[in-house]
């Protein structure tokens, strides 16, 4: 029912739906800032947000100078269950805010170098200050877990999860093209897993990038499609599911992605290379080959031939912050 995280005019957005419920609240416009853009089809179990509102409109503790630090704890969390409260009962039911509190203040040292008053150069001992800075939904991020859920085997046997799960009906290029179903081995599956620990490290990923021409032009700048993926892993999710009729090591499964950052489309090309890779219809060395640093310049998501994963089958699970909040 949604076109995706990001506010669209005349199209219903999770940011457009809650930034709407903040109107019907306050009677005035408030930016919602999420921590990741998803796509129409992509879920969300564990997005982050934050949104600014004016001093007199929150119990804000340092405007309560003569009230103990438990009582303006209680204050702030009062205000941010009522809330919380509030919003999800003007919100659709697919959408919910949880764990919903007043963003710290955070040190940092980042970007701050003094420098000498008389002619504004850096010192030579390159030395930090610390600064306050207010809390981030992106850019105080420090990681983020992305899950592409699938099934492998001929039929999806729980339509049920049709919106939340893809299906891949495999035939590997080696196995005959008629005949009964190709029976997936183990053999099969740590071959899966070893493609998909290619992707672990720093990696240019440009060749996994969506509309990155488009973007660029967009904000006026280059970006970085240099990214580090902390952690890739393929979980067999149907060890108790084994009266659904699977052979061999058909079955649901789900690749957990631990990141630092993505770019659009990233991790659904990520799924959609890996498994052409597994099928054989691409080669091992030709995704090594794509996710080398580009020197020359010359790569471009036209470089690799893979379609995305569809949407579906992958969520947002949940942001990481240095400051555990």
């Amino acid at each position: 029912p949604f076109c995706g995280w990001q506010l669209q005019p005349h199209r219903t957005t999770i940011q457009g739906e809650i930034e709407k419920a903040l109107y019907r609240r306050y009677n005035r416009r408030i930016a919602v800032v999420g921590a990741g853009r998803t796509d129409a089809g992509v879920h969300a179990r564990g997005q982050a947000i934050h949104f600014d509102l004016f001093q007199e409109e929150v119990p804000f503790p340092s405007v309560m100078p003569n009230a103990t630090e438990s009582k303006r704890n209680s204050i702030s969390a009062d205000f941010c269950n009522e809330l919380q409260y509030s919003m999800n009962r003007m919100l659709r039911l697919e959408i919910r805010l949880f764990q919903l509190q007043l963003a710290p203040y955070l040190m940092t040292t980042k970007g701050q170098t003094p420098q000498d008053e008389s002619n504004g150069e850096e010192q030579q001992d390159h030395s930090v200050l610390p600064r306050l800075r207010l809390w981030h939904a992106i850019q105080s991020s420090t990681s983020k877990w992305y899950s592409y859920r699938f099934t492998l085997g001929p039929t999806l046997f729980d339509p049920m999860e049709r919106f939340t799960r893809t299906h891949f009906v495999h035939r590997p290029s080696f196995a005959p093209s008629s005949g009964p179903p190709y029976e997936i081995t183990t053999e099969d599956i740590a071959r899966l897993k070893s493609i998909l620990g290619l992707y672990v490290g720093t990696h240019d990923f440009k060749a996994f990038g969506g509309q990155l021409e488009q973007n660029e032009k967009r904000a006026g700048r280059k970006i970085n499609t240099i990214r580090t993926i902390h952690k890739v892993e393929l979980v067999n999710e149907s060890r108790e599911e084994s009266h659904l009729g699977f052979i061999g090591e058909e079955g649901n499964y789900r690749i957990d992605f631990l990141i630092e950052g993505a770019l659009y489309k990233m991790i659904r090309n990520m799924v959609g290379t890996a498994i052409q890779v597994w099928l054989g219809n691409m080669e091992q060395t030709q995704l090594i080959e794509l996710l080398q640093i580009d020197q020359s310049g010359v790569k471009s998501r036209k470089s690799n031939p893979c379609k995305p994963a569809p949407p579906e089958g992958l969520t947002l699970e949940c942001v990481y912050y240095d400051d555990l909040f």
